[in-house]
């Protein structure tokens, strides 16, 4: 019997009487199916083929891995001899990540894995053997040490001065104090996860934003997904016209047009992503990271795959992928759930925030930055006081009734995409013209005061102080309070909307700070969005996600803020 089996067994067994006998064997069953072991059914069943070419029917996997590895080969080597003094970073990465990909196929199991977790494993009882009084000290006081000193002893620069940054140490502080007092169990809280959370987040920050090499990846990444717009613009020449629209002798250019210019990439995104659901590719990706997470931060597997999933996919199809187990968790399993969803955007909103003009590469860092830090306000404000069923293992995102092939896919996909631009329309015609009434509404009342105001200026008011605290400079904070208010009163797309506009006006650690604290769903509407699909998923638990969803959606909006304080202190 594996390891993996074994712990989660053992917690089953110290787990406190929840289900009946049955329910209880049935979820057992289910964890215990679903323990991770990605791979195609095609290649991993058992078959004898007979005849002329059995040989290679019956290595079908090795011999398309070895055309696969011949191919890449003989692409990257010209490409590197032709370019050998341009940038080739990305390329080789790419390179090298389906290299190892390949040969991790044909290693025999525990080959990699056994010598990283021999490492992971003497490291851990090194740690054991260590008075308990120095780790607590290395453990606990490294994290704000390494923040503090990044904050004070780099030099003044267009990023930001010592001052400011160690305004956005102060706001880190305050907002985990506040989240602190709001707990449901203070006494409950896993300081080791917290702090080992807010740790990744830190090295994130300087991996991505700090180091060359990770921010060339990043804006690598986010170069492509501006590019993918264009590709989507070839399907929107074919129905809509070339380049413009004629009206009365007018040219008006397609780009103009929100509609026509992001609801085709959006439809083209969501084809992809069903395309690579189909091919196993994103439960594959999702689960590695999970498998990985999951030794880092104590949480239970749902969990993991859930925050995993979210910067890719969005809070709903995240949310699809432990569908499952929904009924199963306990309450602050549902709340980490929802804290996921509600901390990042997903692929298709982050192709509609750059027409806008979003800085991209913030948008992406911010997504990836904010996955332990939703596990880390989370796990402050809802602490664990139960035994997860999943409790240490690793578990196998779930996936709807798989298409019969590609093409079937790529159509389920843009039905999918349809739907969603449809959704994002009926939202973006109500919420701004509900905003433009009020504010018609709120000036009218207030013109007889021969006071101007409106929802935007309201909001500035209201979180002037959380601008200040996240670091963004004092020139710029009325502007950035209005953005963020809009965004957390309405949605991303009506703040994004009206911040691009402006930001080009505004201080470079303005416009980076105010994008990381707006890239998230945290907002009103999303709450009804979340709460429909859970009780879709687990009906029984209709009770638990109504009470969780409105914490969980502020503990996301928090999350986005301190990922905007790490950014302002690293950057």
């Amino acid at each position: 019997m594996s390891d993996e089996k074994q712990t989660s067994i053992r917690i089953e067994d110290e787990k406190p009487q929840r289900f009946d006998n049955q329910q209880s064997q049935t979820a057992k069953e289910m964890v215990n199916s679903n323990v991770i072991n990605i791979e195609n059914d095609d290649t991993s069943s058992q078959r004898s083929y007979h005849g002329r070419f059995g040989f290679y029917y019956r290595h079908t996997a090795f011999f398309n891995h070895l055309l696969t590895f011949c191919i890449c080969t003989g692409l990257f080597i010209p490409a590197v001899v032709i370019h050998k003094e341009g940038n080739i970073l990305v390329l080789s990465l790419l390179f090298a990540a389906i290299i190892w990909w390949l040969v991790v196929q044909h290693l025999p199991k525990g080959t990699i894995s056994g010598p990283i977790a021999y490492v992971w494993n003497g490291g851990a009882r090194a740690i054991d053997r260590t008075p308990a009084l120095i780790v607590k000290v290395l453990g606990y006081g490294i994290p704000p040490v390494a923040l503090i000193l990044t904050a004070a002893l780099r030099a003044d620069d267009i990023h930001g001065t010592r001052g400011q940054r160690l305004i956005s140490f102060l706001g880190l502080v305050v907002l985990l104090l506040i989240t602190i007092a709001c707990s449901k169990n203070r006494k409950a809280i896993s300081w080791k996860t917290v702090w080992t959370g807010i740790f990744m987040q830190y090295i994130l920050g300087i991996l991505i934003i700090r180091w060359s090499v990770g921010y060339d990846v990043f804006q690598f990444i986010a170069q492509q997904a501006e590019n993918f717009l264009s590709y989507a613009s070839q399907g929107r020449e074919f129905i809509f016209g070339v380049n413009s629209v004629t009206v009365n002798g007018v040219d008006y250019p397609l780009a103009s047009s929100f509609a026509v210019s992001v609801l085709p990439a959006i439809i083209l995104f969501a084809a992809v992503i069903q395309c690579m659901y189909y091919y196993n590719i994103i439960q594959s990706v999702v689960a590695s990271m999970a498998e990985v997470v999951i030794h880092i931060i104590d949480i239970s597997g749902v969990e993991c795959v859930a925050a995993c999933a979210a910067p890719f996919v969005g809070m709903s199809e995240a949310s699809m992928l432990v569908g499952p187990f929904v009924s199963e968790l306990t309450d602050a399993e549902l709340h980490q759930v929802l804290t996921s969803g509600f901390a990042t955007i997903s692929g298709s909103v982050f192709l509609g925030l750059l027409t806008f003009g979003a800085d991209a590469t913030a948008l992406l860092t911010c997504c990836m930055m904010s996955v332990p830090c939703a596990i880390v306000i989370s796990k402050i404000r809802f602490p664990e006081e139960e035994v997860p069923l999943t409790k240490g293992t690793a578990v196998a995102p779930a996936y709807k009734d798989r298409e019969a092939n590609a093409i079937h896919a790529i159509s389920n996909g843009a039905i999918f995409g349809i739907k969603l631009c449809i959704v994002i329309i009926a939202v973006l015609l109500a919420v701004i013209s509900l905003l433009g009434l009020v504010n018609g509404f709120m000036g009218w009342i207030f013109h007889f005061y021969g006071v101007e105001i409106s929802i935007q200026r309201i909001a500035s008011w209201v979180l002037y102080p959380l601008a200040w605290l996240i670091g963004v400079p004092t020139s710029d904070l009325t502007p950035s309070a209005e953005a963020m208010g809009i965004k957390f009163i309405l949605n991303e797309f009506a703040a994004f909307a009206q911040f691009t506009k402006i930001q080009d006006t505004l201080n470079p650690r303005t416009k980076l700070l105010t994008t990381y604290a707006m890239a998230s769903f945290a907002n009103i509407g999303s709450i009804g969005t979340q709460i429909s699909l859970f009780l879709t998923l687990a009906p029984d638990r209709a009770e638990s996600i109504a009470r969780l969803s409105l914490s969980a959606c502020l503990s996301g909006a928090v999350s986005t803020l301190i990922s905007a304080c790490i950014a302002g202190i690293v950057s």
